[in-house]
């Protein structure tokens, strides 16, 4: 699997580059609205919604769709007005290679499961780069 979607965030430094991390969301994700959706941990979510919300007290309009990497805006609109069960459809296609992980410890666990995949993977090549 791959990253997916971007911190929304606006100080997120945890990215490979010391910007804004990259990470993974499923489907079901963006469709129920959860925080991994938005933000690449809780803690960045938590830091979004305040921004957000500042955002809104001196009038400005804000984009509050995520920030996927892999889809234009309207495809965006379309993943996150989609009924929960045809999301939950989508992301167990999504994710068939992780088919077992899903019925036995769910979808979230999941997707956390493959974030740390991505984690390591990007260690890994950090790590390779600086001993270039």
């Amino acid at each position: 699997m791959k990253a997916n979607h971007k911190c929304k965030y606006s100080k997120c430094t945890l990215g490979a580059d010391g910007g804004r991390k990259e990470y993974y969301a499923c489907p079901h994700c963006d469709a129920s609205q959860s925080w991994r959706s938005m933000a690449c941990c809780k803690e960045h979510y938590n830091l979004y919604v305040e921004e957000v919300l500042a955002a809104r007290a001196n009038g400005d309009n804000v984009n509050l769709l995520p920030e996927r990497t892999d889809m234009s805006p309207d495809e965006v609109k379309d993943i996150v007005n989609t009924p929960i069960d045809k999301a939950i459809e989508a992301t167990k296609k999504e994710l068939k290679d992780y088919a077992e992980d899903i019925e036995e410890i769910g979808i979230h666990a999941t997707v956390e499961k493959i974030n740390k995949e991505i984690d390591k993977q990007n260690t890994r090549t950090k790590r390779t780069k600086k001993q270039s």
